[in-house]
This record gives structure tokens, C-alpha cells and sequence, in this order.
């Protein structure tokens, strides 16, 4: 089985419930905390999907709202700087498995994710052979 890499946070509720639904399944991951390990800069350009900026962001975030960022557009780099800036921007939990990437916290997706991510993995092995 692929690695996991749960970015998370200890205070945030949804990383909490990510955490404990991954352990009461039984998949493996290793834990980073988002604030003191962020996701590399080369982390964040392969997963944050330029139509889509808003979903990778956190909305309650200090940083969202000082830079005004649900009152007007923003571009990927702009938002990827801000994230590396402050961690707390970036929305969590935030679940990398082979360079695809999980946000937020919905026990049948996540589910989802991981055995879409397996299933890839296990297609692309057997077309390797």
C-alpha cells in the first residue's frame, strides 16, 4: 500500500475526525503537522487545481480574510505564496496519496480517495509487468 501523508493540525476538528477515521480503518499514514512541516511549494503546484483555488482554501483562515480573498479573485501563485506564508490558509485536513491530493473531512470520499488511489497504483503496476 501507497503512503499516505496526512497534513493536519492538533486544534482542528476536522483533521481530529480524518485521523481517527484512518486508524479505525486500518490505513496506514504518516502525520505532518501543517504548521510546523508544511506542504512543499512542489506539493502545492502538483495538487491545487487553478479552477478550483477556493476549494484548497480555509476559509476561516486570519490570512482569507485580511487579503480579502472571498471578495475578489485570485490566481494559483498568489495563493500558493499566501499558503506558504501561513500554513493555517491552506484547508485541512490535507491527505496526499501518489501526488493526489484529499482536502476537508467526509468519511465516505476519503474512502473513496483511498481506494481510487489504490486501484491506480495496482493498474499501473500490472501494466509495468
Amino acid at each position: 500500500m501507497a503512503e499516505i501523508v496526512l497534513y493536519a493540525k492538533k486544534s482542528c476538528t476536522q483533521c481530529k475526525k480524518a485521523i481517527t477515521f484512518l486508524n479505525r480503518k486500518g490505513i496506514p499514514y504518516q502525520l505532518k503537522d501543517i504548521v510546523h512541516e508544511p506542504p512543499p511549494r512542489s506539493l502545492l503546484e502538483k495538487v491545487i487545481k487553478a479552477e478550483n483555488i477556493y476549494a484548497s482554501l480555509n476559509q476561516r483562515s486570519t490570512t482569507y480574510r485580511e487579503n480579502h480573498l472571498g471578495k475578489r479573485r485570485t490566481t494559483k501563485n498568489e495563493a500558493i505564496r499566501l499558503m506558504l506564508k501561513d500554513p493555517n490558509l491552506i484547508k485541512r485536513p490535507l491527505i496526499i496519496k501518489e501526488n493526489k491530493a484529499y482536502q476537508g473531512f467526509e468519511e465516505d470520499s476519503l474512502l473513496d480517495f483511498v481506494a481510487q488511489q489504490e486501484a491506480a497504483l495496482a493498474a499501473e503496476k500490472e501494466n509495468n509487468k
